[in-house]
């Protein structure tokens, strides 16, 4: 009886360590499958980590392209600054064409056309000469006109290039427009007196030959 006994304890203990040794090899290949995972989890967010390293790397590399394009655009700035400045220093404005209108407004200040012509003293050349440089002195641009004559004569007179109604010339002596001067016309039949005036025909021929205009 006692030998049956012990025969049914070493079976049973036998079955015991069989299954504790079925659940050590459960568990532990449980374990190894999760520390699988974990290797396998960590792999990716080392390969999400490098593609973000290269991200940052190429977006770093873009913000110093731009740095050095904001740089050479602040120095081509400081350039053109620089080259405005000599070109303006002196006069202390910047020459712009006006408006038809603005013109006009000029024309009635300007009292060049006041001035009494004086043969060899003051003469359509210092007429001009005056206008041009009074509108300079206002910002707007004039040009000296030089009309040259069949026979070696000739006349200036003053054009401003308006924004609206383009070159107009102007007879600076009476501030009267001249319709726009063609070679081969005779010039005292380009001008526009204004109502109650007229243009006399000179005793010498005024027929343009050349019509050179300067800014």
């Amino acid at each position: 009886m006692m030998e049956r006994n012990s025969y049914k304890k070493f079976w049973l203990a036998i079955v015991i360590l069989a299954i504790v040794a079925i659940t050590s090899l459960v568990a532990t290949a449980w374990v190894l499958n999760e520390l699988n995972r974990a290797q396998n989890s960590l792999m990716l967010v080392d390969d999400e980590l490098e593609a973000m390293q290269a991200e940052l790397a190429t977006v770093e590399i873009g913000l110093n392209a731009s740095k050095e394009l904001v740089e050479s655009l602040e120095d081509t700035l400081s350039n053109l600054q620089a080259n405005y400045a000599r070109l303006t220093t002196g006069y202390g404005y910047v020459l712009r064409d006006p408006s038809y209108q603005e013109m006009k407004d000029f024309l009635k200040q300007d009292e060049t056309s006041e001035q009494e012509y004086l043969e060899s003293e003051y003469i359509c050349v210092d007429f001009a000469a005056d206008v041009k440089a009074n509108a300079a002195k206002e910002g707007i641009r004039c040009a000296y006109v030089v009309i040259e004559y069949y026979g070696g004569s000739g006349h200036a007179i003053v054009a401003f290039d308006t924004t609206d109604r383009g070159l107009v010339y102007i007879e600076p002596q009476f501030d009267w427009e001249v319709v726009e001067p063609e070679i081969g016309q005779r010039y005292y039949q380009c001008v526009k007196p204004p109502p109650g005036h007229y243009m006399a025909e000179p005793d010498y021929d005024d027929t343009i030959t050349r019509i050179i205009v300067i800014w």
